[in-house]
């Protein structure tokens, strides 16, 4: 088996069969070539290094974010955990229905995760398949080409948080990256006579990085969040093979929560990833996002909307996406155990791409 390279953009290539199809399907998406797509993450993850994920659980997740930098069980956010008094464990799943348009056809997708102690960094989980025909011999053989990926990066943070005073707290962190991902390339002619071709790679990752947070009550109703993060860059590896070294983003945003009551909580959020740091074909990203949270009696309402830019695209301008949510939760044994839902709507559009997604989100928290 020939290793490969990975161009700058996070995209297999070289001389190896996988490296030749996989990089000729992030080619044909961008030029509309027609595709199938199934059992994947994002249409937007095919090409770069994959699609980030979300540092949310499902409560933040369901006001829109905007709560990410407040919630002490998002993994946003490392200040935050100074507001914990106990022992805490909790865990999140999401099932995705999504509807992608590319090149005029129309795909319905599924799709399933959890997470409790890593979350994704990056996914990097889809399934293409094309048709096309290839000149052999004098006559053109139709045949049918299915490249596929399956994994991605996960983040292990190792984080400690400090209430210095009653108004402000202060937090940092440690994050190793790791994971694999196992890429297939395979063809299959309609003429039998040809042998369909087929070939796995199994590709693995690693990367550190860095990150600090501070929380700030300048009144009493109003709470101020500042975080940063630098990651230095994602290695690949095929076997013991160094294949590729890509830089990873740098990460500054900030955060307001305005509580005019005890019973209502309004916050709001802004993000900037330097992503153009991977290298070609990748953007800089502002996303931000805004959220509402009322506590009505047993059952809280949160709703909230986001919006921005996605890091990976085939276009001379970044994808960008915009989004609403809406949730409830639940708490049981005398607030030992809570139940958070939440329902999210995601519209991403890009250069003859685009999805709709209708995401179920469901959390447990367990304090003992």
């Amino acid at each position: 088996m020939t290793a490969r390279r990975v161009d700058p953009k996070g995209l297999p290539c070289g001389r190896g069969w996988t490296g030749r199809v996989l990089l000729g399907a992030a080619v044909l998406l961008s030029a509309g070539t027609p595709v199938r797509l199934s059992a994947q993450d994002s249409q937007f993850g095919v090409r770069g290094l994959g699609t980030p994920g979300r540092f949310e659980t499902a409560r933040a997740r369901s006001t829109g974010g905007a709560f990410g930098p407040f919630d002490a069980l998002s993994p946003l956010t490392e200040a935050s955990l100074g507001d914990l008094q106990q022992l805490a464990a909790t865990a999140m799943g999401g099932t995705s229905y999504r509807q992608a348009d590319v090149a005029g056809g129309t795909a319905s997708l599924r799709a399933t995760r959890s997470e409790s102690r890593r979350v994704t960094y990056l996914d990097r989980t889809w399934d293409v398949t094309r048709r096309d025909s290839l000149l052999l011999r004098g006559t053109m053989r139709p045949y049918v080409d299915e490249l596929s990926s399956d994994g991605g990066v996960t983040d292990l943070r190792f984080a400690a948080a400090l209430r210095v005073s009653a108004r402000f707290a202060l937090g940092a962190a440690v994050h190793v990256l790791s994971g694999s991902t196992r890429e297939t390339a395979g063809r299959t002619f309609d003429d039998t006579t040809y042998h369909a071709i087929r070939q796995n790679d199994e590709t693995r990752y690693d990367g550190l990085g860095i990150s600090g947070s501070l929380l700030v009550d300048p009144l009493p109703a109003l709470r101020l969040s500042l975080f940063a993060r630098s990651d230095n860059r994602l290695r690949a590896r095929l076997g013991d093979v160094v294949t590729a070294e890509t830089n990873l983003p740098n990460t500054f945003g900030a955060g307001l929560r305005w509580a005019p009551s005890p019973s209502v909580r309004l916050a709001g959020t802004v993000a900037r990833r330097t992503w153009a740091d991977a290298g070609a074909g990748a953007f800089n990203t502002v996303s931000w996002s805004a959220g509402l949270e009322v506590d009505a009696g047993f059952a809280p309402f949160r709703v909230g909307a986001r919006g921005g830019q996605l890091p990976f695209g085939a276009g001379p301008t970044a994808p960008t996406e915009v989004g609403f949510a809406a949730g409830t939760g639940r708490a049981f044994a005398r607030g030992r155990a809570l139940v958070d839902v939440g329902l999210e709507h995601l519209r991403r559009t890009g250069a003859g791409l685009s999805e709709r997604v209708w995401t179920f989100l469901l959390g447990f928290s367990v304090r003992p």
